[in-house]
């Protein structure tokens, strides 16, 4: 029978979502190890233990995980939230603002999953759950830098599914669609590339993301208990769609091109 998870290393928890899993699974009974740049800035009472991590920095992933062993002997599982965001068209974006993206969308959750993976060899159990998105599904028109690394972590991440198989190691990819959450309807998490003119589509493709998530009916909550069930669940598939993902990824898979061109289209704003 495997270990069920208790001490879980979630990097990304200063914010967002990664705030409220963390702050789920400590209430739940696991051991929480949460990651920042800068632990200093977080607030004075978190119900887990935040640690330094340059998600950029291998030095800084090493430490991390080695202050985590030192204290608790293992880790179960890792819950990568960390994620950045930038608007823009492919000529409006430069290579730079793309590559920025990819340092934390894919090359560091790379390196974290890299990190563990021995970790998790020795102990003979583990579980890596990677955080995608609808992104991960459609290449969606003014956010090519973001969808295409989402693209990226679920083919690295599916990847790693096929090489471990027959190993005591789960590997599953989370895609939600946008979640509802309280924070500024135009916040950090919307920006856009330096490019960007005041009336390009680019900006008002932020107005309508903002706009619908906070329509959205997916809140960070019933993600982080989905979290919580699958880091439970003694069979842990590869990935879990959750929200309108589900439907649409069937779509994604059977629908002509025709379909989906429609389909992409409706989200482009006027």
């Amino acid at each position: 029978m495997s270990h069920s998870p208790k001490v879980v290393l979630v990097t990304g928890a200063s914010g967002g979502f990664g705030d409220v899993l963390a702050r789920k699974l400590a209430r739940e009974g696991f051991h929480v190890y949460g990651t920042m740049r800068a632990p200093s800035a977080a607030a004075a009472e978190l119900p887990f233990t935040m640690l330094p991590m340059e998600i950029s920095d291998l030095a800084s992933i090493d430490a991390c995980v080695r202050a985590v062993l030192e204290r608790e002997g293992r880790i179960d599982a890792v819950v990568n939230c960390v994620n950045q965001m930038v608007i823009g068209s492919v000529e409006e974006q430069t290579v730079d603002e793309v590559r920025a993206v990819y340092e934390t969308n894919v090359f560091g959750v790379l390196a974290v999953c890299q990190r563990v993976l021995p970790v998790f060899r020795e102990q003979r159990a583990g579980t890596i759950v990677n955080m995608s998105s609808l992104g991960g599904l459609f290449a969606v028109p003014h956010m090519s830098a973001y969808t295409s690394a989402k693209f990226a972590l679920e083919a690295l991440t599916e990847a790693l599914y096929h090489e471990l198989r027959g190993e005591p190691i789960d590997v599953v990819i989370m895609q939600p669609v946008a979640m509802r959450m309280d924070r500024p309807a135009l916040g950090s998490h919307l920006n856009t590339v330096a490019g960007v003119g005041p009336d390009s589509r680019s900006q008002r493709m932020v107005e309508q993301m903002a706009a619908d998530t906070a329509a959205s009916t997916l809140t960070p909550e019933a993600v982080a208990a989905k979290v919580h069930a699958v880091l439970l669940a003694e069979s842990k598939p590869l990935r879990v769609p959750m929200g309108r993902a589900r439907p649409m990824s069937l779509l994604k898979r059977l629908a002509p091109q025709a379909v989906v061109d429609k389909m992409i289209g409706a989200l482009l704003p006027d």
